[in-house]
């Protein structure tokens, strides 16, 4: 069978599919509303789901993403980018790393989290995406030697970069993952473990 509106086409055939018109027209998306005439399950044309309520995900629940961490939306200054190593300023805002074994490193700015608390801060300014656990982009240094996956990383004297960090007693409290790729020489971008220490 098949029904179609203005916008909305539906037809099945072992399932069920909504066509929202043509691409990029209007920003199309499709609601569901609850008894209130609240938003209570929006769908964009681009993918993005939004959920008033839980979204409960069978087991396994599979993200389909370039990474996968989880991420928590914190205060932060401005000025920030995807993939900085951050500190916890005396302000308590969320800043970037300046100097080598900072003991109020906290973790990286996330570049695309898989799952992301305090999402109703998302795109607002003075917010940023903080990763907390999972895989995660980040930039780095190799001013404290050839970085090896599997190596434990700290903040660097590149600001918002991590080096490789030497030493059980320096390391503590100052770790922030551990690299599952390699920099032999300069600065890159490379995925990392979150684990903080």
């Amino acid at each position: 069978p098949t029904m179609s509106g203005s916008d909305i086409i539906l037809y099945a055939n072992d399932r069920v599919h909504i066509h929202l018109d043509e691409a990029g027209v209007n920003n199309s998306s499709f609601v569901i509303k609850n008894g209130l005439n609240d938003d209570a399950f929006i769908v964009t044309e681009s993918g993005a789901v939004t959920t008033s309520g839980p979204l409960n995900c069978p087991d396994p629940c599979v993200i389909q993403t370039s990474t996968a961490d989880f991420a928590e939306m914190l205060p932060s200054v401005r000025g920030l980018e995807p993939g900085d190593v951050l500190i916890i300023g005396s302000d308590g805002l969320l800043a970037l790393s300046s100097r080598p074994y900072q003991t109020s490193v906290v973790g990286v700015y996330s570049t695309q989290p898989g799952y992301l608390g305090g999402g109703e801060f998302m795109g607002q300014d003075g917010f940023v995406p903080l990763a907390v656990a999972g895989v995660v982009p980040v930039k780095v240094s190799a001013e404290n030697g050839p970085i090896q996956p599997g190596d434990l990383l700290t903040t660097s004297a590149t600001p918002g970069h991590a080096m490789r960090c030497e030493g059980v007693e320096t390391c503590f409290g100052r770790t922030i993952g551990k690299a599952l790729d390699g920099l032999e020489n300069g600065t890159d971008v490379i995925r990392m473990l979150v684990v903080l220490q």
